[in-house]
């Protein structure tokens, strides 16, 4: 399943040179996450979101300025016993803006221990 999250650009993302700084990219595929959850309703709140993240990588392709809409596009990209990959292209009017991989690993935060995927979660994170 490919879902497409959108992010207007705020103030605040922008850098003393006028473009969005590298670390709030993290911000836009961190609420993509999030969303893509919540909009298959495998859960109803972030409480019931279990997980880590482990990894991230991005490889940025292009300035993004103040007032653009972000499109982020999560793809789910590896699907293993406890842990997860997505991978997301984020664009700017059709244009790649940026590329990422992140790794999520379920977390039973209780026993502060990975733990299996959850059943509700295994048909939206597998490829």
């Amino acid at each position: 399943m490919t879902f497409v999250h959108r992010e207007q650009v705020r103030f605040r993302d922008i850098d003393g040179l006028g473009h969005v700084n590298n670390a709030v990219f993290l911000t836009y595929i961190e609420q993509a996450r999030a969303a893509y959850f919540l909009e298959a309703g495998v859960i109803t709140s972030l409480d019931e979101l279990q997980m880590i993240i482990a990894r991230v990588e991005i490889d940025f392709r292009a300035p993004v300025e103040y007032g653009e809409t972000v499109e982020v596009e999560v793809r789910p990209a590896r699907l293993g016993t406890t842990s997860f990959d997505f991978e997301y292209t984020l664009r700017v009017d059709g244009r790649v803006v940026a590329e990422a991989r992140s790794v999520q690993v379920a977390f039973d935060y209780e026993a502060r221990e990975p733990m299996p995927i959850p059943e509700a979660w295994r048909k939206l994170v597998a490829p």
